[in-house]
């Protein structure tokens, strides 16, 4: 027998035992939030992973209390608002909350999310990892609406 038999021989064994290769990973699924001022024509793109949480957050403009709005995107692309956090029970029963405690889980659905910039101290987004204020997008009293694009 061939010594390069043994060998070669040791060699297939050893790769038959091997794990097979992993197929290469796929991008993973994510979406966009889409940030438009209908007042300029702009337009902001955040990716944002599955299942990532973005926030809004702001003082009231009728009760001057600091709120949160948590929201993620749906698997079907919708909106959906997860919580709501206020020291205030007036803001949270604005928002139809009436039990106590500062943050309350919620699920409302929507295909659109609309503000208008704050003529005081301005709303400020935290999505994609970044935080930034409503002004970075326009004007006081500009439109902003919020979709998802899904990619």
């Amino acid at each position: 027998m061939p010594q390069s038999l043994p060998l070669a021989l040791a060699v297939l064994l050893v790769a038959a035992a091997s794990p097979a290769p992993l197929p290469a990973p796929h991008p993973a699924q994510g979406t966009e939030l889409l940030v438009e001022n209908t007042d300029r024509g702009t337009v902001l793109r955040i990716r944002l992973r599955p299942g990532e949480i973005f926030s809004v957050v702001y003082q009231h403009s009728i009760y001057d209390q600091p709120v949160t709005e948590d929201f993620v995107v749906g698997d079907d692309g919708q909106i959906v608002l997860r919580a709501v956090t206020s020291p205030s029970a007036a803001v949270r029963e604005y928002f139809g909350i009436t039990s106590a405690g500062e943050r309350h889980a919620l699920a409302r659905t929507m295909s659109e999310i609309v503000f208008r910039i704050a003529t005081g101290t301005a709303q400020r987004l935290r999505a994609g990892g970044v935080e930034r204020s409503f002004l970075e997008l326009g004007e006081h009293g500009d439109r902003l609406v919020l979709r998802a694009h899904s990619s």
